[in-house]
């Protein structure tokens, strides 16, 4: 899918839930930067319109489990809790301009020299270690190196943390469901080191207990980020 095809998806799957506010929250996507905005800094999907195809993957996936699974939640929260999860990458990252540190500079050079491949035009720290990379581990003869594209650094203007920040947008134009609140709010299992206070350790396993979607939108994120997504 490209970018507008990928828009076009998430829009359509938002609007087929009858929900107050839904038009607004349609309307904050697109005027954010959640349509062009990176998966991660330097993860999975770190790059231009990252998010929302990440935000794709994770739908899918979690539209097939609910359906293997007998449809044991409503079809309606599992499009909203994929598609919010990951709201707190909303104006979260910014492209990053360092350049390349001296050792990376002469050895990406040596490589370049060894395979008789012209320099790019623009080479900034995190290209250049994705070409090192590609470089020592992937190239073969006659391959094209990967195209520019701009490395992110985290600029958090709401530090609220992950799940309790997505969870905080979403709610500011919609009403969330207890199912769908619990699982964008646990969404990163025991990712999240709030799961290891016995504090929150309580509240998250009985979520788990009570709610398959918490346990649902954890494996969609975890297997459109480390299958679907993982870097080849």
């Amino acid at each position: 899918m490209d970018r507008e095809q990928v828009r076009d998806y998430i829009e359509t799957a938002l609007k087929t839930v009858r929900r107050d506010g839904m038009e607004n929250l349609v309307r904050y996507l697109n005027e954010s930067d959640f349509f062009t905005a990176p998966a991660s800094a330097k993860y999975h999907l770190a790059c231009e319109g990252g998010l929302a195809l990440h935000t794709l993957h994770v739908l899918k996936v979690a539209e097939r489990l609910n359906a293997e699974y007998e449809y044991v939640t409503s079809g309606d929260s599992v499009k909203i809790a994929a598609i919010c999860h990951d709201f707190c990458k909303i104006n979260f990252y910014v492209p990053s301009h360092d350049e390349p540190t001296e050792p990376q500079k002469r050895y990406l050079t040596s490589l370049l020299a060894k395979h008789r491949l012209q320099p790019p035009a623009m080479v900034d720290k995190g290209y250049a270690s994705t070409l090192i990379d590609f470089l020592t581990k992937r190239y073969k003869p006659g391959m094209e190196l990967p195209p520019y594209s701009p490395s992110y650094e985290i600029a958090d203007g709401n530090p609220l943390g992950h799940g309790e920040k997505s969870l905080f947008i979403a709610c500011a134009f919609i009403r969330l469901t207890t199912a769908e609140a619990q699982a964008i709010r646990w969404h990163m299992g025991y990712s999240d080191l709030n799961t290891q206070s016995p504090f929150q350790s309580i509240p998250y396993h009985q979520a788990i207990n009570d709610n398959p979607l918490v346990s649902m939108l954890q494996i969609a994120d975890m297997e459109a980020s480390f299958m679907i997504e993982r870097k080849k």
